[in-house]
Order: structure tokens, then C-alpha cells, then sequence
């Protein structure tokens, strides 16, 4: 898992077994839609685009399926976030329009593309479910507008019960609680342990990981945590199999020191979610900004970065707003 974006890359990992997307489309997603696919045929396809310029674009995942009862594909794709992007209706715009290009160098009929928005933020997510929504016009206006639809799965309006009802994947329901309740403090923990410490070995050290890098958690806590859950066994079950994790390489986060690891992941989080922001709403600008939060080590500081681009309308406000003093 990769310590400097833990959430991202949790939700990969996660989304990397074929059976627990499935069980998530057929779970959230809905139904009129659900109903249309033919889940023998998905598959997982490789995100990484390049426009006529040789620009990259990534999503978080892909997959191809095929409507049930014809020949037609169409994909899928899903964006993670763990924080409301106001402009990630842009971001799936922009790799829409790379795979449309590559269809027609390809002379392929365009592939219809259902973009999901997979959202698990310390509060609601309140980003634009159409793309027109971006814009301030009246309804005769807005009929003739560019736009698209987006299913948002905020995982904070789900009930703990309604993820266990949606899921029939195990690992998948343990791991949504435990992004659902990450942000929160460590006895929203507790209900959630009693999921995770039912999973095989290997699923188990995934989504232990994920808590450990991600939470100010002490030893003791955690041991107390899986005692809980698992009684009283459990622990010394659990430190058993973290041992033979980090033989396996898998539970690299648990050695002395990850606490400094952990702190500076955050911030390079910080500070790639503030040039990502940059990225998205001004394409072109001075390379000096770039640098100039790369310096930056105060992870308060780099937020109302964050906080003002997402305002301002132009980088000469940016350039001359106090922030920087």
C-alpha cells in the first residue's frame, strides 16, 4: 500500500478483485442500471490514456462489460475521493474524451462510458451529479448544454446495516466500513473490528494496514480493538499473522518509525491534492506555484491553499492573496 495516498490506494487494492467490484456494482449501483449488465462478462481494464499530445490521463479504475442480451460493450469508471473535489466532473470529462479519441483512431463505434464517483470524505459530498450543473443558466439554456449524468456512492449516507445488506463479499463490506468510519474517532472503530476480524488472513492484514496508516492508533489500542472483536485470543491470532505478513512483505506499516512515515505521507497528500486543484480548474500556470507548495510543511496551511483555489477565478488572485506571507 503505498504510504503517501493510503485511501487511494486501499481503494485500488480493494478494487483490484473482479468479485468484490462486481459485488459493488450489483450492490449500489441502481438497479435500472444494475439490471442491464452482464456480470460473467466484466473484466478490469488498464486507466492510463494518452491524447493526441501525449498527455496521460488516469482514473482510479476501469472495467468493460457487456449489456445483457446484445453484443453492445460499454465501461464503467470510477473516481476516488477522500475529499469533495467540486471539479472532478472535469477530471472525468477529460479521460471520457481520450477514450472516445482512441475509438476513433481505431474506427470503433464509441464506447458508452458510465462514470461513477466513489466518495468517502469526513462530510457529505455535495459535488454536481450533472455536468451542467456547473453552469449558472436558466432551463432553455440548460437544455442545450454539454452534459452527463454521474452515480455518486457517498459512503456517508450509507447506514452501517445497508452496506452488510448490499454485500454478499465479505471483504468488500468490511472494507467500505472501514473507510466509512476512518475519519472518526477510534471507538467508531470498535463495530467495524468486528467485521474485519472475521476475514481470512490475508484480507485481514489488507485492512489493517489500511487503519494503521491512516489512524493515530497506539499498540495498545489496536490490541484492545481486536480483543473486542475477536476475544481473547484473537490478538495473539492477529500478531501471528502480521508476522507473517512483513515475511511476505505485506505489513511494511507496522515497523518502529512508521509514525514519522505516516505523517509525511499526509502531507505530500496535502500537498498533491492542491496541485491536482491547480491541475484541474487552470490547466496552464506559472511553474513557481508548484514549487512554492512543494515547500510547503504545514499541512493547515496547504488546506486553505486547497479551500481558496477552489474560489478564485483566476491565478493573478492566487497570486496576490495573503496566504503566501
Amino acid at each position: 500500500m503505498n504510504i503517501k495516498r493510503p485511501h487511494d490506494s486501499f481503494f485500488k487494492q480493494l478494487m483490484s478483485d473482479p468479485e468484490a467490484v462486481k459485488d459493488f456494482l450489483k450492490g449500489f449501483l441502481p438497479q435500472e442500471l444494475s439490471n442491464r449488465i452482464d456480470f460473467d462478462s466484466l473484466k478490469i481494464i488498464d486507466t492510463e490514456k494518452t491524447d493526441k499530445k501525449y498527455r496521460k490521463f488516469y482514473l482510479d479504475l476501469s472495467v468493460q462489460c457487456d449489456l445483457s442480451g446484445t453484443e453492445s460493450e460499454i465501461y464503467i469508471v470510477f473516481e476516488h475521493k477522500s475529499y469533495a473535489d467540486r471539479f472532478t466532473l472535469i477530471q472525468i470529462l477529460n479521460y471520457c474524451s481520450v477514450v472516445w479519441e482512441a475509438c476513433l483512431k481505431n474506427r470503433e463505434p464509441l464506447k458508452p462510458i458510465i462514470p461513477i464517483i466513489f466518495y468517502h470524505g469526513r462530510q457529505r459530498c455535495n459535488l454536481p451529479l450533472e455536468f451542467a450543473d456547473y453552469f449558472d443558466v436558466d432551463d432553455v439554456i440548460r437544455e442545450y448544454l454539454l452534459n452527463f449524468k454521474t452515480v455518486l456512492f457517498d459512503i456517508n449516507r450509507q447506514t452501517d446495516e445497508e452496506i452488510l445488506q448490499a454485500c454478499s463479499n465479505f471483504y468488500l463490506a468490511a472494507s467500505l466500513l472501514a473507510m466509512k468510519h476512518i475519519f472518526r474517532d477510534v471507538d467508531s472503530l470498535k463495530p467495524v473490528f468486528k467485521h474485519i476480524v472475521q476475514l481470512d488472513r490475508d484480507h485481514f492484514l489488507m485492512v489493517l494496514q489500511y487503519v494503521i496508516m491512516t489512524k493515530d492508533i497506539n499498540e495498545e489500542e489496536l490490541e484492545e480493538l481486536i480483543r473486542e472483536a475477536g476475544g481473547e485470543a484473537m490478538p495473539s491470532l492477529a500478531q501471528k499473522w502480521i508476522e507473517q505478513g512483513m515475511q511476505k512483505g505485506m505489513q511494511q506499516g507496522i515497523q518502529k518509525g512508521m509514525q514519522q512515515g505516516m505523517e509525511q505521507g499526509m502531507l505530500e497528500d496535502a500537498r498533491e491534492m492542491v496541485i491536482d486543484a491547480l491541475d484541474t480548474k487552470f490547466g496552464n500556470y506559472p511553474p513557481h506555484f508548484r514549487e512554492r507548495i512543494i515547500q510547503i510543511s504545514d499541512r493547515d496551511k496547504l488546506k486553505k491553499i486547497f479551500r481558496l483555489v477552489l474560489k478564485i477565478q483566476s491565478v493573478e488572485e492566487l497570486e496576490n492573496d495573503k496566504i503566501w506571507n
